[in-house]
């Protein structure tokens, strides 16, 4: 699933999306999917690391995929993942209508280079980010509990 939702952002943003923003993205699409079914959409065991949510795997995945279906460019701190010469429709994907929706409003809310500022702001503001990023250094690498955000919406919704 992990690659399906690499391809699926890359494409729907037209290759327009560096990698810091889609590491965001997988993010949140995980963390919504929890918040909402108790369940992820990776396997990821996500971490706390360089100030942000970040797992190995996704480095491992945009190496495979690189000159591929994707094309990673580095432009000073910035690393952009655009389309490459194999990249097809995100029609292509067969992913379900509902999480197509997700997914869809999570690029429609964060995607452009003039939101990058808000996305942080916001990812970090999630329960997991908040659990551990004033108790551990950002060159720490600690484990996520996405699960925290499905038991604030509980608490909130006072089940």
């Amino acid at each position: 699933m992990l690659d399906k939702l690499i391809k699926y952002f890359v494409y729907e943003t037209k290759g327009y999306i560096t990698k810091t923003q889609l590491i965001k993205f997988l993010y949140l699409a995980d963390l919504y999917s929890v918040k909402w079914t108790g369940k992820q959409l990776t396997e990821l065991d996500w971490y706390y690391y360089n100030y942000g949510p970040w797992h190995e795997d996704i480095d491992v995945a945009l190496n495979k995929m690189n000159g591929k279906e994707i094309i990673q460019e580095s432009h000073s701190n910035t690393t952009l993942i655009k389309l490459g010469a194999e990249a097809v429709s995100s029609d292509d994907l067969e992913l379900p209508v509902s999480l197509k929706l997700v997914l869809d409003n999570i690029k429609r809310e964060w995607a452009g280079s003039d939101k990058l500022n808000q996305l942080l702001a916001y990812v970090y503001s999630t329960a997991p980010m908040l659990e551990v990023k004033d108790i551990h250094k950002p060159d720490e690498k600690v484990r996520l509990n996405l699960q925290t955000e499905r038991e604030k919406l509980i608490s909130e919704l006072g089940l």
